[in-house]
């Protein structure tokens, strides 16, 4: 929400603090996403005036990245319309497969576009923590806002996120405000103001980030790093299981350390297969093995495993595809 309301002011072409979205002549403002984008976009549109309608989603690939070809075509058709584009956003690591968009060609486009360029690295952004991983999201740094978790892939408890913007300057201009009660001064406990009520919505804000620099002073950057690149090796190797065996199959790329999978034996209808998997991810719940969760790609119901957890380890896999076999075909004998 910080990074779009800062993209709002930044590109807006009026003076959006004064006069609002209600002011009279000013032609409606659009934002770009894809139709994987997480759903804070919606919240975020709506509570900043702006509308789930000002929300172009941009269909996806075959690998569920933003398609550049109709991104670009959305957006010259909205200019021709008289429509305002304002804000791309590009995702780096999908909360559905893990997918990273096209960071390069996306923060170019922006770039030609004049339009503000925000990457959501909630979950995926971290993997630059990696020098092997950092390839992935390259064209991440190009961005003019980024924001990620850091109770993913910095293995920290809820809840605790960042949102770093490039320009200073437009951040501060997009929420300062200078009440009497608020003044700065130059010694005492206002010496310097209160710097971080003008880099959001909130006025003041727990210490969030002490667990942060606890933990990072405690084990380092290469160790976290190095238990990131072991999630994804994880993550691969589940796939490859999924892959190999004539009873699963694997619903798409495994790009970072998410994998959708379907158990779905060729004795099985298609028609048959989304109550199956639904029963079976259940009693893989309830058993206590492991704990996926759902989510629903190309129309199918999907198992989706996602693995941020420094504790785990191959076998956990290995004992997960096993249970998803032993479960699924006692749920075909019921």
């Amino acid at each position: 929400m910080s990074g779009l309301a800062v993209a709002r002011h930044a590109k807006a072409g009026f003076d959006i603090r004064a006069e609002g979205l209600q002011g009279a002549g000013h032609p409606k403002l659009l934002v770009y996403a894809s139709t994987e984008t997480h759903g804070w976009i919606r919240k975020a549109a709506e509570l900043l005036g702006l509308g789930d309608e000002a929300i172009r989603r941009i269909p996806v690939d075959s690998a569920y990245r933003t398609d550049l070809r109709q991104l670009a075509s959305a957006i010259a058709e909205d200019r021709r319309a008289g429509l305002r584009p304002f804000c791309i956003i590009a995702t780096a690591g999908t909360v559905n497969t893990g997918a990273i968009d096209d960071l390069e060609s996306m923060a170019s486009l922006a770039e030609r576009e004049e339009l503000w360029f925000h990457v959501d690295g909630a979950f995926g952004a971290l993997v630059s923590l990696s020098p092997v991983l950092r390839p992935l999201v390259s064209g991440m740094e190009r961005a003019d806002s980024i924001a990620f978790d850091l109770h993913k892939w910095m293995y920290l408890p809820f809840e605790v996120a960042c949102t770093l913007v490039r320009d200073s300057r437009v951040r501060r201009e997009t929420f300062v405000q200078s009440p009497s009660y608020l003044a700065g001064e130059s010694r005492g406990l206002m010496a310097g103001g209160l710097p971080f009520a003008e880099r959001g919505i909130e006025l003041t804000r727990g210490f969030k980030a002490l667990k942060v620099w606890m933990s990072v002073k405690t084990h380092g950057i290469p160790a976290l790093a190095r238990l990131i690149e072991q999630n994804v090796r994880q993550a691969r190797y589940l796939g490859e299981m999924v892959a190999a065996h004539p009873d699963l199959e694997l619903l798409t790329p495994v790009s970072l350390s998410i994998v959708c999978f379907r158990y779905a034996p060729e004795a099985v209808a298609e028609h048959q297969l989304d109550a199956l998997n639904r029963e079976l991810l259940i009693r893989i719940q309830e058993s206590g093995i492991a704990v996926p969760s759902s989510t629903r790609l190309g129309g199918r119901y999907a198992l989706r495993v996602a693995i941020t957890n420094h504790r785990s380890r191959i076998e956990d896999f290995e004992d997960l595809v096993d249970a998803v076999l032993r479960l699924g075909a006692a749920v075909r004998e019921t």
